[in-house]
């Protein structure tokens, strides 16, 4: 599958324009992960943002590797690297399976958005619909923990 169309079936990207798109496809690497392989860690520092193309990740969190979420193909993770610039990563990413991903480096995005305004106003628009779009979800998941919690 080409960079294009997997970042196009990628939500965070299925409205992106076209002309854009393509320029952020120039950036990103097709990479494989094996089944167990560590694509990164908990609070170690990162800037690149992750589109899994085909396969499936587990996220976890402290020393115990509690699970956090499943991720699946057609999504991804690492945008919040692309929102702080001394992000440290958030959970423990590993392949569940042999996982095709898409690693598009930060400081290619970064660079390529000050040379080039309307790719920066495209990409970020579609960065910021994302991290709404995971925001509402996660205000309404601790609205349903607070409602089953006070039922007991």
């Amino acid at each position: 599958m080409d960079n294009m169309r997997a970042l196009r079936q990628t939500r965070l990207f299925e409205a992106m324009p076209e002309a854009e798109l393509a320029k952020l496809a120039a950036l990103a690497k097709a990479t494989r992960f094996h089944q167990g392989e560590e694509i990164c860690r908990e609070g170690a520092s990162g800037s690149e943002l992750f589109v899994l193309v085909l396969g499936s990740v587990r996220a976890t969190k402290g020393d115990s590797d509690q699970d956090v979420a499943t991720i699946g193909s057609g999504s991804y993770f690492g945008e919040m690297a692309m929102a702080s610039a001394d992000h440290k990563r958030a959970a423990t990413i590993r392949a569940l399976e042999d996982t095709d991903v898409l690693v598009i480096s930060g400081d290619a995005i970064n660079a390529l958005a000050e040379q080039d305004a309307s790719f920066g106003y495209a990409f970020y628009r579609a960065l910021s619909r994302g991290l709404a779009q995971r925001m509402r979800s996660a205000a309404n998941d601790v609205a349903l923990l607070k409602s089953l919690a006070r039922k007991n």
